[in-house]
């Protein structure tokens, strides 16, 4: 594949096809850097972007998270309808 290198602003501007965007897991929008290896050819850098990965913040972990949850006890022995109808088939049969 071939692009051209176009004027954007006061700066120089390359299209990357989306086909290639995708093979290298790269989508619009994702930050890349820059440089020039030793053959002289730009190289570009993916940026891992916070938004991609999931950090818990220090000292949280699965246990901290889940410490007071008690798994299986209803929070109330009524808490559905006696029958099978819920959400607007309930209200609809409730009037």
């Amino acid at each position: 594949m071939e692009t051209t290198i176009s004027r954007w602003g006061n700066s120089e501007a390359v299209r990357i096809p989306r086909e290639v965007l995708r093979l290298v897991g790269l989508r619009s929008g994702d930050q890349v850097g820059f440089e020039v290896n030793e053959q002289g050819r730009i190289e570009l850098v993916p940026v891992e972007a916070a938004h991609r990965r999931i950090v818990p913040t220090k000292g949280v972990t699965f246990d901290a998270l889940f410490k007071h949850y008690k798994g299986g006890v209803a929070s109330s022995e009524n808490a559905w309808p006696d029958d099978d109808l819920v959400g607007a088939e309930w209200d609809a049969w409730s009037r």
